[in-house]
C-alpha cells in the first residue's frame, strides 16, 4: 500500500473544523499519540532507506508501522507504508530491541480526524509549534481540491516528512516532542 499526503502548516484548528463540519465530514477521532521510532544500531537515522514506528493512542489502539521509498508529487508525497495492529507497545519495543533494533525518537501529540468520502484530514498538534493540517487522499489531484475547498490555498504546505518540518521549519528536537 502507499499513502499520498500533504502538510498544511499553521491552521487555525477552530475554524478548520468548522469548515470541515460544514461540509459533512465525520470526525473519526480525537486523541493523544505517543510514538516510538526504531533503527538498525549504529545506522545513522538519516541514511536509512524505511522507517520503523510503534504508535499507541490514549484510546488504546496500538500499531506498528513501517514506511518506505518516498515520491513527490506536487504539495504531495506518496510513501509505501505496511500497518498492523498490536496488543503492546511495551511488548513490540522489547521485540525489536531483541532483535537489534533502538529507539531513536519519541513523540507525543494531539490529534484530531476527521473524515469526507476517501479523504483524511488530520489535525495534528505537537508541543512548542503551530497546529498543522495533514490531508491524506487517493491522489494529489484529490488532495489539491480539498486545500481549495478549505480555502487554504495560499497557505504554506509541506510534503516531507514530519520530522524534517520539526527540525527544519521549527528547530525542535523531533527525536524528543513531550508535553
Amino acid at each position: 500500500m502507499h499513502e499520498i499526503e500533504t502538510k498544511v502548516l499553521e491552521v487555525d484548528v477552530k475554524a478548520i473544523v468548522k469548515k470541515l463540519k460544514s461540509f459533512g465530514a465525520e470526525k473519526i477521532q480525537d486523541v493523544m499519540l505517543t510514538v516510538d521510532w526504531f533503527s538498525l544500531l549504529g545506522v545513522d537515522k538519516d541514511k536509512q532507506p524505511w522507517f520503523l514506528r510503534v504508535r499507541s493512542y490514549s484510546t488504546g489502539k496500538i500499531e506498528v508501522t513501517w514506511k518506505g521509498d518516498l515520491e513527490v508529487l506536487g504539495v504531495s508525497r506518496k510513501v509505501k507504508e505496511i500497518q498492523l495492529s498490536v496488543e503492546s507497545h511495551e511488548k513490540m519495543k522489547l521485540l525489536f530491541e531483541a532483535i537489534g533494533l533502538v529507539v531513536y525518537a519519541h513523540q507525543e501529540k494531539k490529534r484530531q480526524s476527521w473524515k469526507i468520502g476517501d479523504v483524511q484530514f488530520d489535525l495534528d498538534t505537537y508541543p512548542g509549534m503551530p497546529s498543522y493540517l495533514e490531508i491524506e487522499g487517493p491522489g494529489e489531484r484529490e488532495i489539491t481540491h480539498m486545500i481549495e475547498k478549505l480555502n487554504l490555498a495560499g497557505k504554506e504546505t509541506w510534503n516531507d516528512g514530519e520530522r524534517t518540518l520539526i527540525e527544519n521549519k521549527y528547530e525542535l528536537n523531533w527525536c524528543d516532542m513531550r508535553y
